[in-house]
C-alpha cells in the first residue's frame, strides 16, 4: 500500500503546535531573561580548583538523584575529561563565584567517546560515513533555574570550540525525562533506542544527534518565527563576549600536575582504568616523571 501523505494543514498545524510548545517552554523556564542578561562568567577548566569544584558538582547532583552511590572523595570524573582535546566548561555566578553548571566535550580519538560503552554501534555508523563527531559529557546544574539556563552560556561556549575543531555532529546520551528539552530546545534528534548505563547504576538513556553542518539554519527555522526565539538565534549565533577570544586560544587545559593530583593523590582512579587509558596517559603525561618529582 501506497502511504497517504498528511494534508498540508495537517502538517502546518503540527508545525505550529511545536512552536507554541517551544516558545511557552522558553517563557516558563525564563530562558529569554537569562540570555539577554548575561547571569554567569564561563571559562574552561585549567586550575586544579576549576576541575575540583567542576568535579564536585557532578557529584553532588549525580549522587543526589541516584546516578551514583556514595564515594568517599565526593568528586565524580571520567577519563575522558582528561584526553588534551577535552574541555571541561564551567559557568560561575558573578556574585558568589561558586560553579552553577559544568559539561564537558569529548572530541572523537581512537579512545573513543563516553558513549561508545552502550551506542557504540550506532556511533560507528556515524563514523563510518566519515563524520567529525563529538560528545557533551559530565552535565550538570544547581537545581535553581538560573543555575539551569547558565547551562545554555555553557553549551555555547562547547559549541564554539567544535566548529573551531571542525567537528560535523555533537552526540550527548540523555537521561528520558531530559529528552524534551534537548530535542524541543536544543533541537537535537534522537537516534538511539532506550539503553542502560551500568556505570551510572542502569541509568537509561537514549542517544542524541545535532547535526553542526547545517545548524544555524535549523536553529532559525526552529527560532525566528517567534519574538522570543530570535534571543535563542542570536546567543548562539550573532552575539560577542570577550571571554569567545580567550577561552577558545587556550591550547592546552590540563597538566602532568593536575592529572596527577585527581588520579593519584585526591583518588586512586588511575589503577582502576582501562589499559589503553593507561598507556595513553603514561605517555602523554610523563607519569613515572611526574611521580619521582613528587616522591623526591
Amino acid at each position: 500500500m501506497v502511504p497517504i501523505a498528511a494534508p498540508q494543514e495537517d502538517i502546518f498545524a503540527e508545525e505550529q503546535r511545536i512552536i507554541w510548545r517551544r516558545r511557552r517552554r522558553l517563557i516558563l523556564s525564563k530562558i529569554p531573561e537569562c540570555l539577554n542578561k548575561k547571569i554567569v562568567k564561563v571559562s574552561f577548566c585549567s586550575r586544579k580548583k576549576d576541575f575540583e569544584d567542576a568535579f564536585s558538582l557532578l557529584y553532588q547532583r549525580y549522587h543526589k538523584v541516584g546516578l551514583l552511590p556514595s564515594l568517599p572523595e565526593e568528586i565524580f570524573f571520567t577519563p575522558y575529561q582528561f584526553l588534551p582535546s577535552s574541555r571541561v566548561c564551567i559557568a560561575r555566578d558573578y556574585k558568589t563565584k561558586k560553579v552553577t553548571s559544568t559539561a564537558t566535550l569529548v572530541i572523537d580519538s581512537p579512545l573513543g567517546l563516553p558513549s561508545d560503552c552502550i551506542y557504540k554501534d550506532l556511533i560507528d555508523k556515524l563514523r563510518a560515513q566519515g563524520r567529525k563527531l563529538a560528545e557533551f559529557s559530565c552535565l550538570a546544574a544547581k537545581p535553581d533555574i538560573y543555575s539551569r539556563n547558565g547551562l545554555f552560556y555553557v553549551f555555547r561556549m562547547l559549541y564554539k570550540y567544535a566548529v573551531q575543531k571542525g567537528i560535523t555532529d555533537i552526540v550527548i546520551s540523555v537521561h528520558p525525562k531530559h529528552t524534551t528539552f534537548y530535542e524541543l530546545i536544543l533541537l537535537f534528534e534522537r537516534i538511539g533506542p532506550k539503553r542502560y548505563y551500568s556505570k551510572l547504576l542502569d541509568a537509561p538513556a537514549y542517544l542524541e544527534r545535532l547535526d553542526l553542518t547545517n545548524v544555524q539554519e535549523t536553529y532559525e527555522k526552529a527560532y525566528l518565527p517567534f519574538e522570543e526565539g530570535k534571543v535563542v538565534v542570536d546567543f548562539f549565533f550573532h552575539r560577542a563576549y570577550p571571554e569567545d577570544l580567550t577561552e577558545l586560544a587556550i591550547l592546552k587545559t590540563t597538566t602532568p600536575e593536575i592529572f596527577h593530583y585527581f588520579f593519584f593523590e585526591r583518588t586512586n582512579k588511575f589503577q582502576d582504568l582501562d589499559e589503553k587509558f593507561k598507556n595513553f596517559f603514561k605517555d602523554h603525561y610523563q607519569i613515572e616523571a611526574v611521580e619521582s618529582a613528587t616522591s623526591s
